[in-house]
């Protein structure tokens, strides 16, 4: 073919047709520009398909993700929400007479009360981190679903920083209160014995005391009293934080996993 294009032009050329030469130098830009256009084409739809299968398998690492904060952010609110529930119950025991029959649940309320989970923390690279530093996050065409992953960013950002205010809370106040008046190591055993699904150890150890403490002057102290209010300040905090992630995780889900 391409000898063929080249006799013929070498033919008009020697015959000194200039007006069909010219013609023929024309038609053969036009289709040198065909060609490159259909080579371009066909590299873009190449291309294409290269970056949906990529997608593809982005979405599946996102919904893999999701599925690991999902659980997460179930763990963290269910052990904020067992604090809140703790404070208050003591709060609300400290009305009344003290007698044996609430004992255990002093004792659950006071176990309860130290419970933390660092999910903000745990996630300070995030999915979105992640594909800004691999120059992924452009193959990602919804809109909705970058915007959805920037405000996951955001909002674990906020309760890493809030964590952080509740722990130092918890660590520098509430357990050298704890520390002085109760026998924690007890009230964790107490807790473990009580809960079978509990995740900690308990402890080898024989109370410091053979009289049961009824923890009534606990509960008549001012200061620790104002420090579980305190408590249920900060602790609250993070609950709204814990639930717009959940309505970020759920976005996130909608968009990703129809694609399977």
């Amino acid at each position: 073919m391409i000898r063929f294009f080249r006799q013929l032009r070498q033919r008009l050329i020697t015959e000194n047709r200039f007006s069909k030469y010219l013609l023929y130098a024309i038609g053969e830009i036009v289709l040198v520009m065909i060609g490159i256009l259909l080579a371009l084409q066909v590299n873009n739809w190449n291309q294409n398909r290269l970056d949906k299968n990529e997608e593809v398998l982005l979405f599946d690492a996102i919904a893999k993700k999701m599925n690991h904060n999902r659980f997460q952010h179930q763990r963290g609110i269910k052990r904020y929400t067992e604090v809140v529930n703790g404070a208050r119950k003591m709060i609300k025991l400290s009305r009344k007479p003290m007698h044996d029959s609430l004992r255990s649940h002093i004792e659950q309320s006071l176990f309860d009360v130290k419970k933390r989970f660092l999910m903000g923390k745990s996630n300070q690279t995030s999915v979105y981190d992640e594909l800004i530093a691999s120059g992924k996050l452009n193959l990602l065409r919804s809109k909705k679903l970058r915007q959805a992953l920037t405000q996951l960013k955001a909002n674990l950002e906020l309760l890493a920083a809030y964590e952080d205010l509740q722990n130092n809370f918890v660590d520098n106040h509430l357990s050298p209160a704890l520390n002085r008046q109760v026998d924690y190591i007890s009230i964790t055993n107490i807790a473990v014995d009580n809960d079978a699904t509990n995740k900690v150890e308990g402890f080898d150890y024989e109370p410091l005391s053979a009289n049961a403490d009824d923890y009534s002057n606990l509960l008549q102290d001012r200061t620790f009293l104002n420090l579980l209010a305190e408590l249920v300040t900060h602790t609250n905090t993070l609950l709204p934080i814990y639930q717009r992630i959940g309505e970020n995780i759920q976005r996130i889900d909608s968009i990703v996993k129809p694609s399977f």
